[in-house]
């Protein structure tokens, strides 16, 4: 009668003499459709074994007959095994990893010393209660991919917990590359010939389903190729992702061992929980980006809140302020602290216009010209400033209102200096044209009463108011010439000039009279101070204006007169040089210094007004600078004038 069982044969003595019958064992062992071995229980001693335990293991026959099953399998207990209890244990294979077992054996004779040993890789076994917490262990494992720092930390330690799962080193996950239509091989284990790098983009359609290939059947992709190519046993793929959102592929061979009928159900379980951990990680790393968009663009908005010189005032869809920036609480004196939550009509008093503006706003409807209005700081001080109101929207619901306020007193005031430096400028225009027309008529005059006296006597009472006349005259005649000088254009001719030469020969031309008013001159000049370019005569004419003022400020109670030159302090390109001019006169009113180079500005009873003016004129025409100082007994001019730079 046949034994049911053909994985337990029955415990009936087969052999000849003190050992089993070797042949008639050997070929029942092949007919075994699983890995299979007799072993002596008493030494522990494999007997022999048969083709899939050979291929399993990756050692010849001869190699196994006599081994020790301890050396093949390290932890195995021969008691327990013998008492019929089921182990689950690593394997040593001939150059290639250790690999998970179920191992089980049944006694061939009453003493157990002969037993029949089977052995089945663990993904191919049976699920025992060991095995299904082992197995759920992993899947928990898998499922708690998300915890990982990073994506291919993640996609790591899934290979590794698939190795253990089906109990192979043929493992690879493959990610749609977003930049190139082809697949890319993230994470890989075993060698590397046994999967491509890449595969293109089509492959991942074809192998949309999970898919278990194996010798002899058609090769249909280059995942396929591959494993013909390195001798796989099987490979089985399923895809990463559900539906049309398909983002790679989880794949997982062998070299030796056969699929498992519970492949496929690990394996899809598998590929959706490194679904699931690909999925967290993208969307965790876009939201991070966006993050870190949504952070700049945060920066930029305050910088332009904080910096611009427009004020901004935000509301609440109630009109009440939330905070206004910089600017605002510059113009209307408030803190922003102090604004906040306050109507705005509180904060924006005599803004009439702007509440109509306001409640447009709120229902969506911006008005960017309020017009011009005249609101008050909080000290009270009324100022024109332009008003706009622009709602926040989003879905329709009203996020905020934006009132955006300029001070147009600036703008009034620099409207009014335009206004007056065109008046200025028309006036110069028909001064110039006045002093050319008027001054042959007075030169005229001036002839005439020089005629006239000459027909008097000298003890004529009119000779007197002759000489008055033609002082006047004198004095008009200079007059158009001042104006007639300031009006011209400036055209100098530059050269390289020796300033100190230059303010010595003026001052010994002025020697005698500084010596009839009591004025002392000094000239004190740094050895190496540079030359300038200037236009000598008419930088002789600014030295000129400097002095005359200063003798004639001192002219009455004598004084010193100081001129220092030497190279500027201040780092400038080109280099300066300063000449200061000081003297000890009573000073400039504290209410002219800031004109004094204005035209027509004087505190001279028959000054001009244009020395100075002129004198800025050619200092500005020579890229230099002109400055005053001035206080009760003493004033200093610090005129600045480019150096020659090089030959």
């Amino acid at each position: 009668m046949p034994n049911p069982d053909p994985l337990h044969p029955p415990t009936v003595p087969l052999w000849r003499g003190k050992t089993p019958a070797l042949p008639e064992f050997f070929a029942l062992l092949n007919a075994l459709p699983n890995p299979a071995l007799i072993l002596d229980a008493k030494k522990g001693v494999v007997q022999i074994c048969n083709a899939a335990f050979q291929k399993l293991s990756a050692f010849s026959q001869g190699e196994l007959i006599g081994s020790n099953l301890s050396d093949l399998i390290p932890g195995i207990d021969l008691l327990r095994l013998s008492q019929g209890e089921e182990t689950l244990t690593p394997m040593n294979r001939r150059s290639r990893p250790p690999l998970d077992v179920l191992v089980t054996a049944s006694a061939l004779d009453a003493q157990t010393q002969w037993l029949l040993v089977n052995v089945i890789a663990a993904g191919q076994a049976q699920t025992t209660g060991a095995q299904r917490d082992q197995m759920g262990k992993r899947m928990a494992a898998l499922a708690a991919l998300s915890d990982a720092t990073d994506l291919q930390s993640a996609l790591e330690k899934a290979v590794e917990i698939c190795k253990t799962l089906f109990s192979t080193d043929h493992v690879a996950i493959y990610q749609v590359d977003p930049s190139a239509p082809h697949l890319r091989r993230v994470v890989c284990c075993g060698t590397d010939g046994s999967f491509p790098e890449t595969m293109p983009s089509g492959d991942l359609i074809r192998l949309s389903e999970t898919c278990v290939w194996s010798p002899g059947r058609r090769v249909q992709t280059e995942l396929h190729r591959f494993a013909r190519i390195g001798g796989l046993s099987y490979l089985a793929s399923t895809p990463l992702g559900l539906g049309r959102a398909l983002m790679g592929l989880l794949v997982v061979g062998d070299t030796t061992a056969e699929p498992s009928p519970y492949l496929p159900e690990f394996l899809e379980g598998s590929a959706m929980a490194i679904g699931t951990a690909i999925q967290h990680f993208l969307l965790t790393d876009n939201m991070a980006h966006e993050m870190e968009q949504q952070g700049r663009r945060n920066s930029i908005y305050a910088a332009i809140f904080e910096n611009t010189e427009e004020g901004v005032m935000v509301l609440e869809p109630g009109l009440n302020v939330r905070e206004i920036n910089s600017a605002a609480e510059w113009i209307l004196g408030y803190a922003n602290w102090e604004a906040q939550g306050q109507p705005v009509e509180n904060i924006l008093i005599g803004a009439g216009p702007l509440i109509p503006a306001l409640e447009a706003a709120c229902q969506g409807i911006p008005t960017h010209n309020i017009g011009n209005v005249h609101l008050h700081r909080r000290n009270g001080q009324s100022f024109p400033a332009h008003l706009q109101a622009v709602p926040v929207q989003k879905g329709g619901e009203l996020l905020a209102v934006i009132v955006f306020l300029t001070d147009m007193s600036m703008h009034e005031q620099i409207r009014l200096r335009t206004q007056q430096l065109e008046h200025r400028a028309l006036l110069g225009d028909v001064t110039a044209v006045f002093a050319h027309e008027v001054r042959n008529p007075i030169n005229n005059i001036s002839t005439g009463l020089q005629l006239m006296a000459m027909r008097f006597g000298p003890d004529d009472p009119n000779l007197e108011l002759l000489n008055r006349m033609e002082g006047d005259c004198t004095r008009l005649n200079h007059l158009m010439e001042s104006v007639l000088a300031f009006s011209r254009p400036i055209e100098p001719k530059f050269e390289p000039v020796d300033i100190t030469l230059l303010v010595r020969r003026l001052l010994d031309r002025w020697h005698p009279r500084m010596t009839r008013v009591n004025v002392q001159p000094f000239l004190q000049s740094a050895e190496n101070t540079p030359k300038i370019m200037a236009d000598p005569r008419s930088l002789e004419q600014v030295f000129t204006n400097l002095v005359s003022n200063a003798v004639e400020a001192m002219s009455t109670t004598g004084g010193t007169l100081a001129v220092k030159i030497a190279p500027s302090d201040t780092l400038t390109t080109p280099p300066h040089v300063d000449i200061i001019v000081s003297d000890t006169g009573p000073g400039i009113p504290d209410d002219m210094q800031a004109h004094v180079f204005e035209p027509f500005v004087s505190n001279k009873s028959s000054g001009t007004g244009l020395g100075l003016a002129i004198t800025k004129r050619i200092v500005t025409a020579h890229h230099g600078s002109i400055g005053v100082d001035s206080f009760p007994g003493g004033t200093v001019f610090r005129v600045q004038l480019p150096a020659v730079q090089g030959e």
